[in-house]
């Protein structure tokens, strides 16, 4: 039985590339740094163990058109073809979808993701898709669905689908892995790590992996705690994790890593016990991941530095309690500097995200923001959109007060322009704001500088000429491409 995972076309010069697998926002950019598929690498992992023949194509990527595309479906001639699909993207690939089932009628489509995990029943009555699993682990359920379509097994819990009498079958309950260290180790084979990493990369040799699958935070505007793992999470064992850093040295020659975890700090003895087996293993490699600055201490992370934690990535989000304690972001202004300067002492790099343009926040709030984010001095950062993804509390809260600018036109949730309206301020005003966010940090002269400074080696200078192509082309341009 062959099996195709696959990121539908959906690259264009216009827009450039959608960033889709792993990502809690859905946005297109204008240069391939693109994120490692853990899951439908996972997805295919256990598949290919168990007897089946699997392809990968990732038509964005590749830059492929969908006549390209229908070609190379031609060619593999699968029985199976899995999708993941996020808001932004989901009316056109109802489209695709439907193209492969006039084309190869026999073909069995599974949609996945965070999208269709909340809204199933849509992508059900607007395509011809035959299943769509809802729910995180669509790894190991796609694999459970496949032996149910050979009279192996049930149809498991967490599928939604049209039964013979053309009902919707949806049970709404999603299944998931009790043990993650029961999943194989991921075959970078498959999927191959070479075509996907990030622009703050020091090594070409990088790659992505997971220690967790969920968070135990309920940050209103983000979706995959929500939409995907309904507010559980699980760990896999520091054993395991420090046995396939092992591998990914040895078999790839692997430099350096990023835990794709929600939150990789929020369990701190497990953080630690990964850290000390590195150290008392001598394993070299940098790797960096996602953190959250209200469960770092200076001990711990003296310990995640010595074991080679190059980079955290910290979620700062506002410089007003009043935004934070909206958002449901259980830290505090002072959590954030006290996490900013022990990170800082200890020498680990620091990424941070913020978020401009609440309905409630007045211009003044948005221009502390960014005030506060120079303030910080992180190495990098990020100013984002608020996106309200349905399924999240945020889309609630627009809903509920006739917030959304565009309803539920989905094509318009890209990260590319507002979506929410604000209370005081025009779009076009947020818009001039969010310019002068990202202009007024990484082209400040402290900023440049601090760059100067820090230019050591020919690595180093890659990195930041990588770095100031993503802030002009990967994000200012793409935005005003759009129309903003």
């Amino acid at each position: 039985m062959k099996i195709l995972f696959s990121y539908f076309p959906h690259y264009s010069k216009e827009k450039g590339y959608l960033l889709l697998s792993q990502n809690r926002f859905a946005k297109y950019r204008g240069n391939p740094e693109l994120i490692y598929p853990l899951i439908p690498a996972s997805c295919l992992t256990i598949l290919k163990n168990n007897g089946y023949e699997v392809f990968y194509i990732d038509a964005i990527f590749e830059k492929m058109d969908i006549e390209k595309f229908i070609e190379s479906v031609y060619k593999i001639s699968p029985d199976v073809i899995i999708f993941e699909s996020k808001t932004p993207s989901i009316k056109r690939d109802w489209q695709i979808v439907n193209i492969i089932k006039d084309e190869f009628p026999d073909i069995i489509i599974f949609s996945c993701g965070d999208h269709v995990s909340i809204l199933p029943e849509e992508t059900i009555e607007n395509s011809k898709v035959d299943f769509v699993i809802i729910g995180g682990d669509y790894d190991y359920v796609s694999f459970l669905l496949c032996e149910a379509i050979k009279g192996r097994e049930k149809i498991p819990s967490g599928v939604v689908y049209k039964n013979m009498k053309g009902e919707i079958i949806n049970n709404k309950r999603s299944t998931f892995v009790e043990n993650l260290d029961d999943l194989p180790f991921i075959d970078r084979e498959i999927v191959p790590w070479q075509n996907y990493h990030e622009a703050w990369r020091l090594y070409d040799e990088f790659t992505y992996m997971y220690g967790s699958r969920g968070c135990p935070y309920r940050c209103t505007f983000c979706s995959w705690p929500q939409m995907l793992y309904e507010k559980k999470i699980r760990f896999r064992s520091p054993q395991k994790i420090v046995d396939e850093i092992e591998i990914l040295i040895k078999k790839y020659g692997i430099k350096e890593l990023f835990f794709d975890d929600d939150t990789f700090t929020c369990n701190k003895n497990w953080v630690l016990k990964i850290c000390n087996l590195i150290i008392e293993r001598g394993i070299k490699i940098l790797w960096s991941c996602n953190g959250r600055v209200d469960n770092v201490d200076y001990e711990m992370l003296k310990t995640m530095k010595k074991s080679g934690c190059r980079m955290i990535k910290y979620g700062v989000e506002s410089a007003s309690q009043k935004t934070l304690d909206l958002l449901k972001k259980d830290y505090t202004i002072e959590d954030i500097k006290k996490a900013f300067r022990n990170t800082q002492k200890n020498k680990i790099l620091i990424h941070a995200t913020a978020i401009i343009g609440f309905p409630w926040e007045r211009k003044k709030d948005m221009i502390e923001t960014i005030k506060f984010i120079k303030q910080l001095k992180p190495d990098t950062c990020q100013f984002s959109l608020p996106i309200p993804y349905p399924g999240t509390k945020l889309f609630e809260e627009a809903m509920r007060e006739d917030l959304l600018i565009y309803g539920k036109n989905w094509e318009f949730y890209d990260m590319s322009r507002p979506l929410l309206k604000n209370y005081y301020l025009k779009t076009e005003e947020i818009v001039k704001i969010w310019e002068k966010a990202w202009l007024s940090v990484y082209f400040s002269p402290f900023f440049i500088f601090k760059k100067i400074k820090n230019l050591n080696n020919l690595k180093v200078l890659k990195l930041y000429i990588r770095g100031i192509i993503s802030v002009l082309i990967g994000h200012l341009r793409i935005f005003k491409r759009n129309g903003c």
